[in-house]
């Protein structure tokens, strides 16, 4: 289990990195229950004629699948089709395009040194692969690779590590019994196998695709307001500068006290926050009198709008069973650790046993 070690780990936990919490093996039985949800499972059905031409326009396979078992060029980017986002496509603006390249050696020896003991040495690892290996394009000029939304970090991770293995180098896969039919399933760690909590679509409606902000108006919901809330999506970016700001914080305050329900809504009240920490405390400190000033039914009201915006990455992942068709579903673990993410699994003979 990824432990923190200092004073500071309720509001970096609060900054939900994309790892769950893991053991080496279940430490319950996972309720599977007869119809899974589309909404919670959000796996992807591509039209097979769509994947056809992308394949063809980009010399990628379907990814997820098998991913860019055709693509020789190893080295370079290759543009990813948004669909396998999913539902959560939605929440990024429609001319955006993402690219992904291979790991590089440099950033492969880095991960071996990961401390699986270290939730900072983890962020810091996963960032490190982000930085290198995620680009971001749109119409207005280039994005950086920070802007992702938080909960889909460890999906452009697992992406670009099926990019940098698509031989099957280094496969993360363990065996299940089917709850509907008892036969065996194959759980393949991937990006696709991945499962979330998503907005119900009557909530959607409230969203700025474009500008990336939810506008919701309180009065709409008999709530006294002046005037309507803007809140935007959590993103790599800013949960980076609010640790940063945490941590300054904490050094220079005495080990500070942080309240830590306010860091749950502060990256939704701040459309930036800065990488400077004295500009950073400027917009957080907006951002905290905003929070003080509502009452208690208004935090009640804000308290249910985050509930039903949030996009939770969920600790479970799916397989489709081989002999009933139908969707299983197990605890998300790494049998192997973190750490084997990115190792390489070599042909060759072993040398020594450890």
């Amino acid at each position: 289990m990824v432990k923190r070690k200092d004073d500071v780990t309720l509001q970096e936990e609060a900054l939900a990195s994309q790892i769950p919490e893991f053991t080496e093996t279940p430490q319950e039985e996972v309720h599977v229950p007869e119809k899974i949800s589309s909404r919670i499972l959000n796996r992807n059905q591509v039209d097979e004629e769509e994947m056809a031409d992308f394949e063809k326009r980009t010399n990628a396979t379907g990814l997820g699948e098998n991913i860019f078992a055709k693509a020789e060029a190893r080295d370079g980017w290759i543009a990813i089709d948004r669909r396998l986002l999913g539902e959560r496509d939605f929440y990024y603006p429609e001319d955006w395009q993402f690219l992904v390249r291979p790991a590089t050696v440099e950033v492969v020896r880095n991960w071996s040194m990961l401390d699986e003991t270290n939730g900072n040495s983890i962020d810091d690892v996963f960032n490190e692969i982000l930085k290198y290996c995620l680009s971001i394009k749109s119409n207005t000029g280039v994005k950086t690779w920070q802007s992702i939304n938080n909960w889909d970090r460890f999906f452009f991770v697992l992406l670009i590590r099926e990019y940098t293995f698509v031989q099957g180098e280094s496969k993360v896969e363990f065996f299940e019994e089917c709850p509907y039919c008892e036969a065996e399933v194959k759980f393949n760690l991937d990006c696709q196998a991945l499962m979330y909590d998503l907005p119900d679509d009557e909530v959607k409606r409230y969203y700025d695709r474009e500008n990336r902000v939810w506008v919701i108006d309180p009065a709409d919901f008999e709530i006294p307001a002046e005037r309507a809330l803007y809140l935007y999506n959590p993103t790599v970016e800013k949960d980076a500068n609010i640790k940063a700001w945490l941590i300054a914080e904490y050094q220079e305050n005495n080990k500070k006290k942080f309240d830590p329900v306010f860091i749950k809504f502060l990256p939704w009240l701040c459309a930036k926050i800065s990488k400077d920490v004295p500009s950073a405390r400027v917009q957080i400190r907006k951002a905290e009198m905003t929070f003080k000033s509502w009452d208690t039914e208004m935090f009640s009201f804000m308290n249910d709008v985050l509930k039903n915006i949030s996009v939770t990455p969920s600790t479970n992942i799916s397989a489709i069973c081989p002999a009933c068709g139908e969707e299983a579903v197990t605890r998300l673990r790494f049998p192997d650790g973190v750490g084997a993410l990115f190792n390489v699994v070599n042909r060759r003979k072993k040398f020594g046993t450890k």
